[in-house]
């Protein structure tokens, strides 16, 4: 396809829909065979909530700068559709392994998409403002963020939804042939939307710093670049916390279904749909949530990036997770309280994500993009070990919430003293 260079003063917004499609479908995939993944262990009585999200993050803590080079360097378009394509060959691979009943198979196959997920990252996040320009950047980044949660949503609710279902029509030995069909039809998807891919504009590369082997442990260096900018640092420290949290809250609500429905063995038959239901239920007020913030952010932040939106979003993290502490489970207050944190926090992450992308260097930002996700995956990997921690400890999901609502009132504060005058 030939090279396709914006018109000045007319942004090509097929082309970011288009993009938006596709980011969404990856995201949803790899939501959606993590949590196929997890109810396949709720179903077996095996706890694979905790590897799993460590496997995400993983690969952006060892290959975030050779990801960001590589986005740098090489049409960001040409990489976007060769990690689509290598999304297919592995949901094929997972599907064999969960049709086979080879659980090894499936989890390794997963490892593999959480390696193509780092790869994607720096790609689709770098082509956004290549398409829109900085005038439409706050509410493109928006936009993407939305879609994106949305994509969560969907992946998250229809595993464990899907599973429940065909476990409920299929019998209790059936969880394997359950956790299969689903992922079959993510492999289809992801056809469909490799064959998009085709059709996006290719950009030229905007750097041309050769391939050299300090990339497989330059960290640090990438991380000290976004540190010696103030604005890109103080923004990084705001999406970081966002990521944390998020980590921490999925983690919660799957603890709180588990001991509202405690599961000893797959002969527990309806302990394990009760879990699938429960979790789905709670994903589902948190998420949407989340879907209905951003998109309120976005149009705040349609024709210029507003910090006071983020300022309001910690607030209001800090409320939710304090009424989250206090109220009951499973009663409609909680559940409005587990919505309003999803609000807040979708409000606060996308007026940082849009000065982060805005504010880097051209040459330079699938560079901070990876350095960002390395920070945002550091601590998620602590987000997991911490809730683990937590859990193991016997501490339970409320306290957890109340330890939330004061890191969240500590970096709300850190918001309004350092970012808002952006």
């Amino acid at each position: 396809m030939q090279h396709q260079n914006q018109t000045p003063g007319k942004t090509p917004w097929g082309s970011f829909w288009s993009l938006t499609v596709i980011q969404s479908m990856n995201a949803l995939n790899e939501k959606g065979v993590q949590f196929l993944l997890i109810g396949l262990g709720i179903w077996l009585a095996k706890e694979l909530q905790y590897s799993l999200s460590v496997l995400i993050v993983l690969p952006f803590v060892l290959f975030s700068p050779l990801g960001g080079w590589i986005a740098d360097r090489w049409c960001k378009t040409r990489l976007l559709q060769a990690m689509v394509l290598l999304q297919v060959f592995v949901l094929v691979g997972m599907s064999v392994g969960l049709w086979t009943e080879q659980l090894w198979l499936a989890v390794l196959c997963f490892g593999i998409f959480c390696i193509q997920a780092m790869f994607f990252s720096p790609a689709k996040k770098g082509l956004v403002k290549d398409i829109v320009g900085s005038g439409n950047i706050g509410f493109a980044s928006g936009v993407m963020e939305i879609s994106t949660m949305l994509a969560l949503l969907v992946g998250q609710i229809g595993a464990l939804y899907l599973i429940y279902t065909l476990l409920k029509l299929w019998g209790p030995d059936s969880g394997w042939q359950a956790a299969a069909l689903p992922c079959a039809c993510c492999t289809i998807g992801a056809v469909m939307v490799f064959l998009m891919s085709l059709f996006m504009p290719r950009y030229p590369a905007q750097s041309t710093r050769p391939f050299s082997w300090s990339l497989l442990w330059c960290h640090f260096s990438q991380l000290r670049m976004l540190w010696e900018n103030k604005v890109l640092r103080n923004s990084e420290i705001g999406i970081g916390y966002f990521w944390f949290i998020a980590s921490v809250m999925m983690l919660i609500v799957l603890q709180m279904a588990a001991e509202a429905h405690p599961v000893q063995s797959q002969a527990d038959f309806m302990q394990v749909l009760g879990q699938q239901k429960d979790s789905a239920l709670l994903f589902a007020w948190l998420s949407g949530g989340s879907i209905s913030g951003g998109l309120c952010a976005s149009i705040i932040c349609a024709r210029k990036i507003r910090t006071w939106v983020a300022t309001v979003g910690g607030i209001g993290m800090t409320l939710g997770c304090i009424a989250l502490a206090l109220l009951p489970y499973g009663t409609p207050l909680f559940f409005a309280a587990l919505s309003f944190t999803g609000f807040t926090a979708a409000g606060y992450l996308v007026p940082l994500n849009a000065l982060l992308q805005d504010r880097a260097d051209n040459d330079k930002r699938g560079d901070v993009i990876a350095a960002g996700n390395l920070v945002d995956c550091g601590l998620g990997i602590l987000a997991v070990l911490l809730q683990g921690a937590l859990n193991a400890a016997g501490i339970s999901p409320q306290w957890q919430c109340g330890m939330l609502a004061v890191l969240s009132a500590a970096v709300a504060a850190f918001i309004i003293r350092n970012v808002r005058a952006y």
